[in-house]
């Protein structure tokens, strides 16, 4: 039997053999799969991106650290002036420098930023205030000394910043 050509106008639905179909689908999920795959990865780019700068930043740091350790090197001041001081030395520094009426109210070291301390001081009067903020500006084993706003109410409390650099006695 030979097959006659249609000549008909009417459209003819065509039926895909099966392994064409079987194709589409695949390749249909291949697209779906890639599609995730190319998700997740711009995604990790992403996370990538953020610990990156991290990284970036960090490095920055120690890069600053590293030269301020080389600016003190040069200058002959101790490379870390805080991590040889127990506790103990710089308390009894700063009470050597306390005149009779004032005293410390509270005491933070901070270590890890170079020996950074925060003072709370308590003075009965004012000119012994004067007094211990001109002994603590003028001892070579702290720097940066700022005092706080002061409170003149019945006696001056005032927080003060300094940097203990530490040194000989």
């Amino acid at each position: 039997m030979s097959g006659q050509p249609d000549f008909g106008t009417a459209p003819r639905p065509s039926r895909a053999p099966l392994w064409d179909r079987v194709a589409l689908v695949a390749g249909g999920l291949a697209l779906l799969a890639s599609g995730a795959a190319a998700w997740r990865a711009r995604d990790e780019a992403g996370t990538a991106r953020v610990r990156l700068a991290e990284v970036h930043r960090d490095v920055e740091t120690a890069s600053r650290r590293l030269r301020d350790l080389e600016g003190r090197a040069r200058a002959g001041t101790p490379l870390l002036p805080a991590a040889d001081a127990p506790p103990a030395r710089i308390v009894s520094t700063l009470a050597s420098l306390l005149p009779g009426h004032a005293r410390l109210d509270g005491l933070s070291i901070d270590y890890g930023r170079g020996g950074v301390l925060q003072l709370n001081v308590v003075a009965r009067e004012a000119a012994a205030w004067d007094l211990f903020l001109d002994r603590l500006a003028r001892e070579p084993r702290f720097r940066e000394v700022e005092p706080g706003p002061e409170s003149r109410d019945a006696e001056v409390r005032s927080p003060v910043r300094a940097v203990w650099v530490g040194g000989a006695p």
